[in-house]
């Protein structure tokens, strides 16, 4: 076999490869097409729990909840081989209801609301100001209160844990208790 032959051939094979891996890598980076980073929640879900993330542990001096990527940890941990996958439905159920009722008390969704108006509604929900016909609102089989306090129960879990567990990001809260 002729040696150009050859060559064009090995260069044609490369190029279709290049094509097909560029045409990919563009196809992977338009929004919407994008992969979603957790096993469990979906985008929206995530959103509303990075929100209470930062609610219960918010940023200052060091990382607060979201970026200390306390939702990846309950993302993992609630998933069908976390520790917490008791609590799956919890989550599936209770965020998407956070944001239907924060839509009627307040006119717009948990994540859109200023950060008085998310402390305002956190503080109710923990006092069970919303727990009264929960599940006509969306709740299911849980209340709001019983969601709010597990949910910052795992908080906390995801942020003073193990990075190991999917939270606690860079040591975060190792470093903020002079661990590190």
């Amino acid at each position: 076999m002729d040696k150009n032959f050859k060559d064009a051939i090995n260069r044609r094979k490369f190029l279709k490869i290049s094509a097909l891996w560029t045409g990919g890598a563009c196809i992977i980076t338009i929004p919407g097409f994008t992969a979603t980073p957790y096993r469990t929640l979906g985008r929206s879900e995530a959103e509303i729990m990075d929100a209470l993330a930062d609610a219960i542990i918010p940023p200052g001096e060091y990382a607060g909840g979201k970026d200390a990527w306390v939702t990846r940890f309950i993302d993992q941990q609630i998933s069908s081989n976390g520790y917490l996958q008791h609590d799956h439905d919890l989550y599936k159920t209770c965020l998407p209801a956070m944001n239907n009722d924060s839509r009627g008390e307040f006119g717009t969704i948990f994540t859109e609301l200023d950060e008085n108006y998310q402390t305002e509604y956190l503080q109710a929900i923990e006092a069970g100001h919303y727990n009264s016909g929960a599940a006509t609102r969306g709740w299911g089989n849980f209340t709001p209160s019983a969601f709010f306090n597990t949910m910052r129960n795992h908080c906390m879990m995801g942020y003073y844990g193990s990075p190991i567990h999917g939270g606690n990001r860079d040591y975060v809260s190792f470093r903020m208790i002079s661990l590190f």
